[in-house]
């Protein structure tokens, strides 16, 4: 028990530190306060840049954090990760066939996030539909996930190579992970989805639990394992559908800190999805502030910054183990 509090403790403290950081980087204090309460320069940026940024690292850090814990546990397997189940194919594809017909033009802001929430919920229903072929079998699902990501990873691909090179450049740079494109008027719409799903996921931790048992065990416990695969499965789609289809594939984070959890505090769905949830946005949110001033005043998508530096604690984890 004084492991844990000591382990929320710090996670509490790395996201207030976290927060503070990539709000008033380059800062001080009394800086950050002014800006926040004043017009001045500072503070158009704060609010226009900074406080959107922010706001969408938390929310997507913690949010495929979670995903990733969920689906480690009722897959059985410490390396799934959100895109295990083909959800990066299918967003990709849907950003992309949306910038080559020019949606965003004629629909608005709201054009590419929702295609690509859309190809990644066909790229899910596809899984899904294979996957209950097979008794939602843990082993089929991934493959499933992997060969679906491989096809739709193609056709973007193909678009690629009879489109416009010049249009492809955003999604390319939204294919590497980018947090820049956040509008603060997006967030009313998307900023419930996250919190609705995460709220599904967190009430439904004991039955997480039992399921990791295996398909035998949670029937004799009382639970319904084929209503709480459909559920699980769902939710950690459309919270992943949603996280790429705004910032696109920031690999790692899903994969990386709940395995580093699993690693400190042991099994247990309704701890590791809290702790994950916060480190996942610290980390994130600390990524994003790094990514931006490592190589300024060229700003490096966050994708590339966590898949260099969550491959790197991968390994040494591996290695350790």
């Amino acid at each position: 028990m004084k492991k844990l509090r000591l382990t929320y403790f710090v996670l509490f403290l790395l996201l207030f530190f976290s927060i503070l950081l990539s709000l008033g980087y380059g800062k001080g204090f009394k800086e950050l306060f002014n800006g926040l309460l004043g017009n001045d320069g500072f503070a158009f940026v704060l609010k226009k840049i900074r406080i959107p940024r922010t706001i969408l690292a938390l929310f997507i850090g913690g949010s495929l954090s979670i995903s990733g814990a969920t689906l480690q546990s009722i897959l059985r397997n410490n390396l799934a990760e959100p895109y295990t189940l083909g959800i990066s194919g299918g967003a990709s594809f849907g950003i992309t066939l949306s910038v080559i017909l020019g949606l965003n033009n004629k629909i608005g802001s709201f054009a590419n996030p929702l295609m690509g929430f859309l190809g990644a919920m066909c790229s899910t229903y596809i899984v899904f539909l294979l996957s209950r072929r097979r008794f939602f079998d843990a082993n089929n699902m991934v493959l499933f996930g992997i060969v679906i990501s491989l096809i739709f990873s193609s056709l973007v691909f193909f678009l690629f190579s009879i489109s416009d090179p010049d249009r492809m450049h955003g999604v390319i740079l939204w294919l590497m992970g980018d947090l820049s494109g956040f509008e603060i008027e997006q967030a009313f719409f998307f900023i419930p989805v996250f919190l609705i799903s995460a709220a599904i996921l967190f009430y439904f931790n004991k039955e997480l639990d039992v399921l990791t048992l295996g398909h035998e065990k949670a029937r004799y416990v009382g639970v319904n394992p084929d209503v709480m695969y459909k559920l699980f499965f769902t939710v950690t789609s459309v919270l992943t559908g949603i996280c790429v289809s705004i910032a696109g594939i920031i690999g790692f984070v899903g994969l990386i800190v709940p395995h580093i959890l699993k690693i400190f505090l042991g099994t247990g769905s309704k701890h590791i999805l809290f702790t994950s949830y916060l480190l996942g946005a610290s980390f994130l949110t600390l990524s994003d502030t790094f990514s931006r001033y490592i190589l300024y005043p060229v700003e490096l998508p966050v994708g590339v910054f966590t898949g260099i530096s969550g491959g790197i604690i991968l390994l040494i984890l591996l290695l350790k183990r």
